[in-house]
């Protein structure tokens, strides 16, 4: 899988490689390390042969890294399974599905005409990504959302204000200063 997904914001995938060895294998260890030492020397620094500028390098390591949590959800059974053979790995993740996996990710937000500012959402946040004070509508942090679905999950289905998107943009968040929730008193 990270090779697949260094292939795909166009870093060279050799710079990876997973061998297993016991620890009783010290000579086998010193030729694989060796090894691979000569082929990292031969690709130069992270980006340079890929025609990457620093920053450009970064931004992409920074967006994939934050993304992380979200793959692990998403191919949580695909990660989890049991190959016996090592070339069954390279098969286990397609081109395709990786490409759909980036292009497809889903976001979550809160519908600002349905949030009743009823606090669930956010306190079961595992990253505390949801913006949130009594009576004002709350707002997922884009930056810091993992794309868990927790929100989504236990948002009353009264409210149903969270909202599932995926291959658009999220809309920006309302601001601060229209947050606040007006509720209609009861009359007697």
């Amino acid at each position: 899988l990270c090779k697949k997904i260094m292939e795909h914001i166009g870093l060279n995938p050799e710079r990876l490689r997973i061998e297993f060895m016991s620890s009783a294998e010290g000579i086998l260890f010193a030729e694989v390390m060796s090894e691979f030492g000569n082929k990292v020397k031969e690709l130069g620094p992270l980006g340079k042969r890929e025609g990457m500028d620093q920053k450009e390098l970064k931004s992409k390591l920074a967006e994939i890294t934050k993304l992380v949590p979200y793959i692990k959800l998403v191919k949580n059974e695909k990660l989890a399974s049991r190959l016996v053979n090592p070339e069954e790995y390279d098969k286990l993740f397609t081109k395709d599905e990786i490409d759909r996996l980036f292009s497809e990710v889903i976001s979550y937000y809160i519908d600002p005409e349905k949030c009743q500012a009823c606090m669930t959402c956010a306190k079961r946040c595992p990253v505390e990504a949801i913006i949130s004070a009594k009576n004002q509508v709350h707002v997922i942090d884009q930056e810091k959302c993992i794309k868990c679905g927790t929100c989504f999950e236990v948002c009353p289905p009264k409210f149903g204000a969270v909202t599932k998107i995926s291959g658009e943009p999220v809309p920006p968040p309302i601001p601060e200063e229209k947050r606040t929730i007006v509720r209609k008193s009861k009359e007697r």
